[in-house]
């Protein structure tokens, strides 16, 4: 499709320029005659693609034959190109744009798209007659769909209803081709002189006087398909013959009788009415249309919106642009921020429903490593259209940004978005190194390009960002989302799952003399994604206590930005081994090592690499699977990979596609996966080499070869456990693309704040070469490698905020008081790939509270037996206990986020249930 919309969208921009320069409406002459009865050919036999392609879905749907059309759902297969006919039409009306409507002659005044439908024609036939399967079945076909062994007339009556309502559409837009044909030309009916205006052409929907129009339906075609329609219904769906309660569990739910196929045809005429307003321009009222009445009936489609939010937060973290005292002098943060920048926000981006205003839950989350708010995007969708179409909620996703998010420099690629254009944010990005001129859309905004930070001096205030803070952080969001509505639910992904542990198990109320306020009490439930959440540990060391405290009263602060050893107060050089004379009367005496501001992995993970990822994807939105993916394309001076030194490791990869590149690159069977597993997504499987760039089988692209299709072997039975099961390629490159850049944020945390994270944490040293006794972390303990005297603090920090009175720096003090409903979701191919995997956390929280949440029981444990039947999958208190775990067999560890419904995706419907059950 995005080809279609390259090739297409120069003609038509054409005509955008043509009616904004004020052409006074006139007979259209031949030749822009022919552009636009050629347009509406070709749209009307796309339209008819999409239809067939709508009752093949739906049939084998029924049947349990979707692997036959290359689906891993039937919700996806509406999206599929069967066989490349959707292409192929596409194809040739692109090419008749460029045939018959680009000449300045042949150029229309009225009766085509303008606008933003310009570049949306193809999505907009597709989206109406998709409308149409909506209208009978809900926002999700899967599940709606009746398997044929259960209830075979119910199968064939749905697949018989959507054919009728299918050729019902065909024959409206029919006859309004032939009366716009007519109306076009002069000497002919409804119109003998021509018509000469765009309201000339809405005649023919909606004037019943005029002859050849859908509303006069002058021969009676429209009429047959609509007694076809009832006919059908009342001899294919009967309900003696139909087991299935509710064959139409649409917009039509309900109704029986005359009601159900008057309802029907009335969709039907609200959707082709649409259609004919959005591709030819014109501004019919369907709403009166569809039914004679003013009733709403045929008001604007709902859609799926994202808005991103930034709000202020209580956090205020020493050193920080935004805290009481701090001058910012870095002409960097100036430039991006503006001159008093202030990262003391909270930022999310909310996913909801364009016509509900009022949401009934709310679920915020929070990414995990390397991971921004974009990781959310397509399981935001999913969620959305499956709680609405299940259980009649109206939820939101609140997709959490962590402050770091602020220090990208994403002006350009906001630009680049919002155009397509890859080569803007290329240039944006790495246009220097490659010797590019300024491209004029930057020069005309920003007029520079994009700045990067270093690790060190640049943004050293990042080694005071600690978990405390990211948790008020988070509170601050919640507290949005508690004006909205009291459903909260807070959840995470991998290491977004220790985000929303420590969230509810901390106490917000830092002070310690009143009573404690705590996150959980705020919430709903919680959600944990391919992360086990934390448990509460161990008691640490007096010498961790002792260096956490040296870290945070500055000692981390000046590591970071000095790239040296520092004491406490922030100047003293030092090192561990002589920390006691180096250090002495200077806070808890201890010295901490140097440290990166955030995390990267040198030649793997910079926030040059994970920024690459955008113009890639923006190139793969019109460009996916042909062209040489941009980064590896020489502008005159040398391709992004091989001048700009942050990128030299992505010069590893094949000459590519877009998929073959990002393909290469995040596949869970690639490469890049076996050494960065939070990026392992199941894509499909690289392809043949066409023209020297290897291009990409992606999962509608079957069958898939075995080597994308590995059975794992049984599932395990102890801990810690590895990969298991048959593997799934789950995830639709298409829509995976989009995360990548859509929106106010993209997918990527380019600069994971790790040195704040890193206050809590010591990294131990062993004496292995004297007394193999730890003396750095856990002193005194016997060892033989640094790594086991290493200590962090679990989710119970009593030791450090009650014990030494330091709530400033970490207040963990709630986790066993958590009494709300926990829900935890795995993938066998994943990082947690057995229920075995949350225990820890489920027997660090207590019990779940059955007064306030009924679905508890009140007797059941979080964890009923850890053993039984084995360590791996133990015995949990699942609905009753109000901690339950789903794991979806042969899934990566980003497939939880990102696959398709269907019957192999564990986290929609059980996640659709647990808000709902657990809402107010």
């Amino acid at each position: 499709m995005g080809n279609f919309v390259a090739s297409v969208s120069v003609a038509l921009s054409l005509f955008i320029v043509a009616g904004s320069c004020g052409v006074e409406a006139q007979v259209q002459e031949k030749l822009q005659q022919k552009c636009i009865t050629k347009l509406n050919k070709r749209g009307s036999k796309l339209a008819a693609a999409q239809g067939k392609t709508a009752f093949k879905c739906v049939n084998f749907a029924g049947k349990g034959k979707l692997e036959k059309l290359a689906a891993v759902s039937a919700q996806s297969c509406l999206a599929a190109d069967l066989k490349g006919k959707l292409a192929k039409a596409e194809a040739k009306l692109a090419e008749d744009a460029d045939k018959f409507c680009t000449a300045p002659e042949a150029i229309p005044d009225f009766g085509v798209p303008t606008g933003s439908a310009a570049l949306d024609i193809s999505s907009e036939i597709r989206g109406q007659m998709n409308g149409i399967v909506a209208d009978l079945f809900g926002p999700v076909l899967d599940g709606a769909a009746i398997d044929c062994d259960d209830d075979k007339s119910g199968c064939k009556c749905q697949a018989k209803v959507l054919k009728d309502a299918n050729k019902l559409a065909s024959a409206r837009l029919k006859e309004f081709l032939k009366c716009k044909k007519a109306a076009l030309a002069a000497s002919k009916d409804p119109f003998p002189s021509g018509a000469d205006s765009a309201s000339d052409l809405e005649d023919c929907v909606d004037e019943a006087t005029a002859p050849g129009s859908i509303a006069a339906d002058s021969k009676g075609k429209i009429a047959k398909k609509v007694a076809k329609l009832a006919l059908d219904i009342d001899t294919k769906c009967s309900p003696a013959d139909v087991v299935s309660d509710e064959p139409f569990p649409g917009r039509c739910i309900g109704l029986a009788g005359a009601a159900l196929p008057t309802c029907i045809e009335q969709r039907g005429a609200c959707r082709v009415c649409l259609l004919i307003n959005a591709l030819d321009g014109l501004d019919v009222d369907c709403d009166d249309f569809d039914d004679g009445l003013d009733n709403d009936t045929c008001a604007p489609e709902p859609y799926f919106s994202q808005e991103t939010v930034d709000i202020g937060s209580a956090a205020q973290p020493a050193e920080t642009p935004g805290s009481a005292g701090v001058i910012v002098t870095n002409p960097n943060l100036t430039t991006i921020l503006g001159p008093s920048p202030d990262l003391n926000r909270a930022r999310y981006t909310r996913h909801y429903w364009s016509d509900e205003p009022t949401p009934d839950a709310i679920l915020i989350l929070v990414p995990g490593f390397e991971g921004g708010a974009g990781d959310f995007l397509i399981l935001a969708e999913n969620l959305l259209a499956t709680a609405r179409a299940r259980s009649g909620q109206n939820v939101e996703v609140w997709a959490f940004d962590r402050r770091t998010a602020q220090l990208e420099d994403t002006e350009g690629l906001d630009i680049a978005e919002a155009t397509l254009d890859p080569l803007i944010a290329t240039d944006w990005l790495f246009g220097a190194e490659m010797g590019l001129s300024l491209h004029p859309a930057l020069a005309a905004g920003p007029n520079r390009r994009a700045i990067f930070h270093n690790t060190q001096d640049d943004v050293p205030f990042i080694a005071n960002w600690t978990s405390l803070v990211f948790s008020q952080d988070i509170d601050a969001v919640v507290e949005e989302a508690l004006s909205a509505t009291p459903n909260v639910f807070l959840g995470g992904h991998s290491a977004g799952t220790g985000y929303t542990a420590r969230y509810a198990a901390t106490d917000f109320d830092l002070t310690g003399l009143g009573p404690a306020e705590p996150g959980y009490a705020k919430l709903r439930g919680l959600v944990l994604l391919e992360g086990g959440g934390g448990s509460t540990g161990s008691a640490p060391s007096a010498d961790t206590l002792d260096r956490i405290e040296a870290k945070f009263d500055g000692g981390l602060f000046a590591a970071v930005r000095d790239n040296a050893a520092r004491c406490s107060d922030g100047s003293t050089p030092c090192t561990i081994a002589n920390e006691a004379v180096d250090c002495s009367g200077i806070g808890t005496e201890k010295c901490t090592n140097p440290a990166f501001a955030y995390s990267i992995i040198p030649g793997l993970l910079t926030p040059q690499i994970l920024a690459a990822v955008e113009p890639a994807a923006i190139q793969g939105a019109t460009d996916p699977d042909e062209g040489q993916i941009i980064l590896q394309v020489d502008f005159g001076g040398g391709t992004a990979v091989a001048t700009v030194p942050a990128l030299a490791t992505l010069g590893a990869l094949p000459q590519g596609t877009v998929f073959g590149g990002i393909g290469t690159f995040i596949d869970d069977d690639g490469p890049i996966s076996g050494l960065a597993s939070f990026v392992a997504t199941s894509v499909g499987v690289s392809g043949a080499t066409v023209d020297g760039l290897l291009t990409w089988q992606d999962i509608t692209e079957v069958p898939m070869p075995g080597v994308a299709l590995p059975d794992n072997g049984a599932p395990p039975t102890s801990l810690p456990a590895g990969k298991w099961g048959q593997e799934v390629e789950a995830t639709d490159f298409n829509r995976a693309l989009r995360t990548f850049y859509q929106g106010g944020t993209n997918f990527t945390d380019w600069y994971y704040p790790s040195s704040g994270l890193g206050v809590t944490s010591v990294s131990g040293v062993c004496d292995t070469g004297g007394s193999g006794l730890c003396t750095v972390g856990n002193v005194g303990a016997a060892c033989s490698s640094n790594g086991e005297c290493s200590q962090s603090l679990g989710l119970d920090s009593t030791a450090l905020s009650v014990g030494r009175g330091r709530r400033d720096i970490e207040n963990l003090t709630e986790a066993a008081n958590i009494d709300i409903p926990v829900i935890g979701f795995g993938g066998s191919n994943g990082l947690v790939p057995v229920p075995g995997s949350f225990v820890a956390f489920a027997q660090s929280i207590g019990a779940c509270d059955e007064v306030s949440f009924p679905s508890c029981d009140g007797s059941t444990g979080r964890v009923v037996d850890a053993a039984l039947p084995n360590p791996a999958f133990p015995t949990l208190g699942d609905t009753a206990g109000g901690f339950e775990v789903h794991i979806s067999e042969g899934y990566s560890h980003v497939d939880v986020l990102t696959a398709e419904g269907g019957p192999t995706n564990q986290v929609i419907e059980p996640l659709v249930e647990f808000l709902a059950r657990n809402s107010q």
